[in-house]
């Protein structure tokens, strides 16, 4: 008999806890990085809450308030690619007061508290000029991948919000 080392046993361990969180987002309402241990641990995931944060990343979920408060969702690409220009066009109506470019760098100004879900949306459209987004309070940066594809996509993000829906 050989013996497996550790390694292993936690890179078979950690796509089935994937998609148990997966299954968890988009079964039921978990609504802190706690709850989702709690159920990890109910199906027998021995899980720590730093590894869920790191999961929580990896797996690109969204935290959203509701009427109830916080919660986690799965992205909006991942469950219907229609609605992710749907929520881009509402992201950028609602919240977005100028869309700038300098070379490679677009800047994205919103109203304050609003560019995490601005940059989430851009994220979600995954456009093909984009190379990445990070979002600050009320600012959120954008890498095009090149000068052309930085002019397209200005051209694209202050056109989406006149299209109708």
């Amino acid at each position: 008999m050989t013996a497996v080392p550790a390694r292993s046993v936690h890179a078979t361990a950690k796509p089935a806890r994937h998609r148990a969180i997966l299954t968890l987002v988009r079964g039921s309402v978990i609504r802190t990085q706690e709850d989702l241990v709690a159920e990890l641990h109910r199906r027998r995931f021995a899980v720590t809450q730093a590894t869920v944060s790191r999961d929580i990343r990896e797996l690109g979920l969204l935290r959203v308030h509701d009427d109830s408060g916080p919660r986690y969702m799965t992205p909006v690409a991942e469950v219907d690619p229609d609605q992710s220009m749907h929520r881009l066009r509402n992201a950028l109506q609602e919240h977005v007061l100028t869309v700038e470019f300098i070379d490679l760098l677009g800047l994205v100004h919103t109203a304050p508290g609003c560019a995490p879900l601005v940059g989430g949306a851009l994220d979600g459209a995954r456009f093909e000029e984009v190379a990445g987004t990070i979002a600050g309070d009320d600012t959120v940066l954008v890498i095009a991948r090149s000068r052309p594809a930085a002019q397209r996509l200005l051209r694209r993000l202050t056109s989406i919000p006149e299209e109708v829906s």
